[in-house]
């Protein structure tokens, strides 16, 4: 029988009216300093797309040197400004962000690369790429009514992000796969690369046998891919 066949496989909306979260949000972008720094602003009114004057500003602002960043942990509702790629990689991935705002503010097509999220409901992209087609798009990480309710045990769900989506040259899309036990996932996936596949045994060789652990809970997830 095929480990796929208690999956259930669907397409994530976009350009939806998203639910209204706090406007109390935490905001982020490299300050664009001779020395690679990053502010980090607390604001409580929302900010025009990439406008750092404003910012800077209205909102309660520090700057953090790049060799003082440390990756966020933790956050419900966060903005990032994006003009190089090592904000995303050394703040934001493998981090748990329930609502997230991703702005490219710099001039240059980004190329292909991974982000890798946990929790995330909400996304918006939006792009300032010359030329993009499609500058402002949203979408939400959830499932339909009934796949959410066979997965109110699961703790474990997580998003890939294509940050290539940045440019703004093709339409939001995004699939889901549901029902895997992270284990399995992995073993099915193993050149996937993700900060969370450690926390897995992924040898085919070495089989988690359910029987020996009859009282555990088979735990499920919420595999999702953005691009």
């Amino acid at each position: 029988r095929s480990c796929f066949a208690d999956f259930f496989l669907f397409t994530l909306s976009t350009g939806l009216l998203l639910p209204a979260v706090s406007t109390h949000s935490m905001l982020l972008f490299d300050s664009g300093s001779p020395v690679s720094s990053l502010r980090n602003c607390s604001c409580s009114a929302p900010i025009g797309y990439c406008d750092e004057a404003l910012a800077n500003s209205l909102c309660r602002c520090n700057t953090v040197l790049r060799s003082s960043v440390q990756r966020l942990q933790k956050a419900g509702l966060l903005t990032v400004w994006v003009k190089e790629l090592w904000v995303l990689e050394e703040l934001l991935n493998s981090s748990m962000v329930a609502h997230l705002k991703l702005s490219f503010c710099g001039m240059k097509h980004l190329q292909s690369q991974q982000l890798v999220l946990l929790g995330l409901q909400t996304l918006r992209i939006h792009s300032a790429a010359p030329e993009s087609p499609h500058p402002d798009q949203e979408l939400q990480v959830v499932p339909s009514a009934g796949t959410a309710a066979d997965l109110e045990s699961s703790s474990f769900h997580v998003t890939f992000i294509d940050v290539s989506v940045l440019n703004g040259l093709t339409a939001l899309k995004a699939y889901s796969v549901v029902g895997l036990p992270p284990p399995t996932f992995f073993q099915n996936f193993p050149h996937l690369d993700s900060p969370f596949t450690q926390l897995f045994p992924t040898d085919p060789t070495d089989p988690v046998d359910s029987r020996e652990k009859p009282s555990e809970p088979r735990q499920k997830s919420l595999i999702t891919f953005v691009y």
